[in-house]
């Protein structure tokens, strides 16, 4: 009988601790929610940092160019309201043909080195300045995945690109920029979805530039391939198309091939290249696509004609005097 009672008196003082324990936790919990509460919106907000992948990307870009000293090439534009990076590089020769306008893609940055990167910095070499744009991101990173269309992308879908307006104003205000170093012929010139803001603007602006380079052009995923394709049919100037054709890309590459074809302009030159026999042949596909570009800009724009005058030749340097 003392044996039981024990029990007995042992689950019941168990009981009591954890009837204790909970009443605890529940008046911690009440507590703290009634903290929270209280606190102004100002102390709320302060315990969340919500990253900026777009804006440590530049921040990144722009020490790293500090380090290689090549700070004195960013430049810090505005349009609608807001500052965006630019890299310029001026023509390293005695006179410059023009300007090409680099558009790089999604979540990249102007100096990103699958190919705005190295053509910004090749073609300066072949009197064309560069100036590379910082384009606004149109997939925020740990954004939700949607699984079907929203209002918002079929109003985009309508309207244009995602930020279109944003990099429409940023391409205008790089190109006043490089007029006040005397530029007067510009290019257009994308990668991925860069390529299709390039071609959008000057399907918007025909007189804007003088020529069209889209380097693997992607549509974003608020418009579809066959919508994107046909702006080519508003494009009256030069247009190289250089593009990796695999399973995905086929379609899209015909789509845009046959927009080109049902051009009014028939005499408009459109240069579709499959860019897969540059990249397997096991040479510097880099430079195979900087050899691409440069022979499109010297075949499709107007050219000044540089001829250097030949040295002043003393030959007293080369024959000797006649023997006396």
């Amino acid at each position: 009988m003392k044996k039981i009672n024990a029990i007995l008196y042992v689950i019941i003082a168990l009981l009591y601790l954890n009837t204790s324990s909970l009443l605890a936790e529940e008046s911690q919990a009440s507590t703290d929610n009634n903290n929270s509460e209280s606190r102004s919106p100002q102390e709320s907000d302060q315990e969340y940092v919500l990253p900026k992948p777009q804006a440590s990307r530049i921040e990144s870009l722009k020490s790293t160019l500090t380090l290689r000293q090549l700070d004195h090439q960013i430049q810090t534009l505005e349009a609608n309201g807001e500052s965006f990076l630019t890299l310029y590089n001026p023509s390293l020769t005695r006179s410059t043909e023009g300007c090409v306008i680099l558009l790089h893609s999604d979540n990249e940055h102007p100096d990103w080195p699958d190919a705005i990167g190295p053509l910004r910095n090749a073609l300066p070499e072949h009197s064309w300045c560069t100036l590379a744009i910082e384009v606004p991101d149109i997939i925020k990173r740990a954004a939700p995945v949607q699984t079907s269309p929203s209002e918002n992308s079929n109003n985009q879908e309508s309207t244009g690109l995602p930020n279109q307006a944003n990099v429409f104003a940023r391409v205008e205000a790089a190109m006043n920029r490089a007029r006040t170093d005397g530029i007067e012929q510009f290019v257009l010139l994308g990668y991925k979805t860069g390529a299709s803001y390039a071609l959008a603007f000057l399907a918007e602006n025909p007189e804007a530039g003088e020529a069209l380079i889209l380097i693997d052009i992607e549509s974003p995923t608020a418009l579809s391939d066959y919508t994107n394709a046909q702006k080519i049919r508003q494009i009256s100037k030069p247009t190289l198309d250089y593009y990796v054709n695999n399973n995905g890309s086929e379609r899209f590459a015909l789509w845009r091939k046959q927009a080109a074809n049902q051009r009014t302009e028939s005499d408009i030159s459109y240069i579709q290249i499959d860019a897969i026999p540059d990249r397997v042949t096991g040479k510097n596909s880099k430079q195979l696509l900087i050899q691409r570009v440069r022979g499109f800009l010297k075949q499709n724009t107007t050219q000044i004609t540089q001829q250097k005058q030949l040295p002043n030749i003393k030959k007293g340097l080369f024959y000797k005097s006649p023997v006396e």
